[in-house]
């Protein structure tokens, strides 16, 4: 604690001790287009007399009217054309380049907890969850996977950049960086009517920069705080001339955790006699349960399960051999984990080629490369909710526009692992993307039709030693073909009507689906605008959904002793319906409130749970010829199947933006939400499994089944009609009968009630910017199978302070959770320090 006083009371020294003389650009050579781009911050550079000059430049009567037009940017992802952010017709907010690095963020999640209505929570050092409002890991009591946010739709430049395989977006594969970006754009509410499926909860879209004269031929920004956290980024950019310009950026990040330890979870057992839960693991012969190991004391771990005792963590063909003689486990611990003590690193190259033949023509050419590797929350099933995710992926994305017409191609393709060290789990990807709308504007309405078309395949037969050891096992494609029309009709100069539809054909499911957007916005006048929204997103198929192909031999527990995982080509696909109420006012010309109302349902849930049980003899062959009795155990089908689950949620967000002084500015946000869930059956897969088998062995008959099952077997032996080297066990009994616990209009508790945030921007002299800044959230329950978690509320504060020393140089300093909170913010996974960062920023 001593250490972060230490750090803050430096940061407030060095705060008010710099000032030196700063260059700025000459007020005499701006032009309107340099002044719109400017932020609040740049204009506390200029005195009252070059103020004045520049509110000629815009045509601003009063310094309020040019703080109007500095508040209110365009923006583009809530209609897919340009306007301004007052106007839009959804909830909506952009985050500048200037103001994401004034703000000390590390990366774009970090800089998402400025957006109303956006829950950010760090897992490990830099690797973050991040949701839109909520609906996160649902269904409950399920595996990690189930976690991740599948439900916003996150693109750069409107390129998709999500998770086909198994949902979300791996932040950390993201190839551009702070330089590359000119703003970020979020919008809240399912937008598939105008982006495609995914767009569930929202749209995250990271918008490049575009290379003009006014772009420094060479810009970057540097960090380094403690647990070896490094962060850099540059670009070279060029306009050539007014038809040609170019550019290339890297960037690079790595990151340290404060230790190596591994939390591994499921390791308690119920005495079936007393009734308490007891340890069920062994340390050097010792019994302890759920904790923190290092990688040491991993490879001494054992799990009790019954009379047999295993390695929680078995080293490589530690477990046996197959029949084939492949050995079972090809991965050990040191595959798994292979630096636990780092948190992430990854760096990326990227080139831009602008082209302009002319006025009405624009050409953008962008392609790049990433590697990243990350120890975060896992996709899998293991004892621990950690694993490590390596990916090395590759893109190229052509933008043209010709007139009103607008044409979109892209590709990203390489080798991701989304689990290290478990066979199956690395992928190759391949994704194609293409897109081609035509903006037709006639006298009071915009008609925008469109048509899509994706195909996505993902192939792990390169990384498996043999067919059926993958969970896919070979490649397996999604293929969406779409037709989009959006109609824009301002009946009056006040009124706005707006319709969008899109209709979406997937192989599998081998169906048709429908998003809609209806919004109508009344403008009382420049201070007053209402909105109402009425719409319809859904997400696409998932690979791992739609074709698990997996069989699990468990190697690390005695029942059961096979589980089989199948995809469900034909399930129905997650669909959300929202009406919202928006409110925009402007009570002065310096302050912009935004008030928004939502209530949603969402349907057609789904996971991977048990279909069906059965009890089988494991060694019918020797059973046979005598020489043993039968080994009975279960044999588990897990299927991806539709749940009757419904998720209803209502909640209201407040946002202001209040330019106090030349000198001050406050921003904040509010969101409060409720969630609650009908038709929730609240059991976990292993306690279905556990009452499916529990139905088979009080079966009184299964004596006689078993035997029924035998000599069958036999017979088929005997006939020659099965061959014992290839039929490794009978099933004697199976049963689908299903546990019901159901919950209507339970209270769902992963989602914090509340969260939101705030800041102030101080320049107490021209050179000098102070940004104390705070994130908060309410506190939350999460539940997976292996068990539920309460995380406590938080108070996050840091505090930035910018000096710029010239006007191509700005240092920073920055202390994160600088009151030293460092409780956990994501389920099972790290407790997140105070942090400390110094860094610099530079254009020439």
């Amino acid at each position: 604690m001593l250490k972060q006083y230490i750090a803050l009371a430096l940061m407030l020294v060095f705060s008010f001790s710099l000032y030196a003389q700063e260059t700025k650009k000459d007020v005499n050579k701006l032009s309107r287009d340099e002044v719109l781009e400017m932020t609040i911050e740049d204009l506390s550079n200029y005195d009252l007399e070059e103020i004045m000059k520049i509110m000629d430049i815009v045509g601003a009567s009063t310094i309020e009217e040019l703080y109007e037009l500095l508040l209110n940017k365009d923006v583009t992802s809530a209609s897919k054309s340009e306007e301004s952010l007052f106007d839009s017709p959804l909830s909506t907010t952009v985050l500048s380049h200037d103001q994401i690095l004034a703000s000390g963020a590390t990366c774009f999640e970090e800089a998402l907890r400025m957006v109303p209505g956006v829950i950010v929570r760090e897992k490990t050092n830099g690797n973050f969850d991040v949701h839109i409002r909520g609906n996160d890991n649902l269904p409950a009591k399920n595996m990690m996977l189930y976690s991740e946010n599948s439900q916003t739709l996150v693109m750069i430049n409107s390129r998709p950049v999500f998770n086909y395989s198994h949902g979300g977006t791996l932040w950390e594969s993201l190839p551009v960086s702070f330089e590359d970006v000119d703003r970020i754009e979020v919008v809240r509410g399912p937008s598939s009517a105008l982006y495609g499926p995914n767009a569930v909860s929202g749209v995250i879209n990271i918008i490049t920069a575009d290379i003009t004269k006014e772009t420094p031929l060479v810009s970057g920004n540097v960090k380094a705080g403690n647990l070896n956290s490094y962060i850099g980024d540059i670009a070279f950019r060029k306009q050539i001339n007014d038809k040609f310009g170019f550019g290339v950026t890297a960037n690079y990040e790595t990151r340290d955790r404060e230790n190596d330890k591994i939390y591994v979870y499921n390791g308690l057992t119920q005495n079936t006699t007393t009734g308490e839960y007891e340890p069920k693991y062994r340390l050097d012969s010792q019994p302890t349960a759920n904790g923190y190991y290092s990688m040491d004391e991993i490879r001494r771990l054992y799990v009790v399960d019954g009379e047999n005792t295993y390695k929680v963590f078995p080293e490589k063909g530690e477990t046996g051999t197959f029949d084939n003689g492949e050995i079972i486990t090809i991965y050990g611990p040191d595959d798994i984990f292979l630096h636990p003590e780092n948190a992430k690193e990854r760096y990326a190259v990227n080139g831009y080629v602008e082209l302009s033949p002319n006025k009405s023509t624009n050409i953008n050419i962008t392609g790049g490369y990433q590697h990243s590797d990350v120890l975060t929350s896992t996709m899998g099933d293991m004892p621990t909710p950690y694993s490590g995710k390596i990916s090395k992926t590759g893109y190229i994305d052509l933008r043209a526009s010709i007139k009103d017409f607008s044409f979109q191609a892209n590709y990203n393709g390489g080798d991701i692992d989304f689990m290290t060290g478990n066979e199956g789990f690395e992928l190759d990807l391949h994704q194609y993307n293409a897109t081609a709308e035509y903006n037709l504007k006639l006298n009071k309405i915009a008609i925008r039709p469109g048509l899509n078309y994706q195909h996505i395949s993902y192939d792990d037969s390169p990384y498996i030693l043999s067919e059926g050891r993958g969970y896919l096992n070979g490649q397996k494609d999604i293929e969406i073909m779409a037709g989009s029309l959006r109609l824009d009709y301002k009946p009056t100069d006040n009124l706005r009507l707006i319709a969008a539809l899109r209709t979406e054909k997937y192989n599998h499911p081998d169906d048709f689906y429908t998003s809609w957007q209806f919004v109508g916005s009344y403008k009382l006048n420049d201070n007053h605008i209402f909105r109402a929204v009425y719409s319809r997103a859904n997400q696409s198929s998932f690979l791992v959904n739609a074709h698990s192909n997996y069989t699990w031999n468990l190697i690390n527990r005695s029942f059961p002793k096979i589980m089989q995982f199948n995809g469900n080509k034909e399930y129905d696909l997650l669909t959300t319906d929202m009406f919202e109420l928006g409110y925009r006012i402007r009570p002065a010309k310096n302050i912009l409130v935004d008030l928004e109302a939502f209530y949603n349902t969402s349907n057609n849930f789904g996971a991977l749970m048990p279909s069906n049980t059965s009890l089988a003899v494991f060694n019918p062959f020797d059973v046979i010829n005598g020489v043993a009795l039968p080994d009975v155990n279960a044999h588990v089908t897990m299927e991806y199947q539709n749940t009757d689950l419904k998720s209803k949620q209502k909640g209201l967000s407040m946002s202001i933006d209040w330019v106090i002084s030349e000198k001050l500015i406050a921003n904040a946000h509010f969101t409060y939400q409720q969630t609650k869930l009908d038709n929730y059956n609240k059991v976990s897969r292993d306690e279905v499994i556990a009452h499916q088998a529990g139905t088979l062995m009080y079966d009184p008959d299964l004596e006689n089944k078993i035997s029924i099952a035998m000599n069958n077997y036999g017979a088929g032996v005997l006939g020659g009609t099965i061959d014992p080297t290839q039929v490794e066990y009978v099933i004697a009994t199976t049963t689908s009968n299903y546990p019901t616990n159901i919950k209507n209009d339970y209270e769902h508790k992963s989602t914090p009630s509340y969260f939101g945030g705030f800041s102030l921007t101080y320049r107490p002299i021209e050179k000098l910017e102070i940004l104390p800044n705070a994130y908060f959230y309410g506190d939350q329950t999460f539940e997976n199978q292996y068990g539920a978690i309460d995380i406590d509320s938080k108070f996050i504060f840091n505090t930035t302070v910018n000096y710029k020393a010239t006007d191509k140089l700005t240092l920073s300093l920055s202390g994160k959770n600088l009151l030293g909170n460092d409780s956990q913010e994501f389920a099972y996974m790290d407790n997140i320090p105070t942090m400390v960062y110094i860094g610099a920023s530079f254009k020439f």
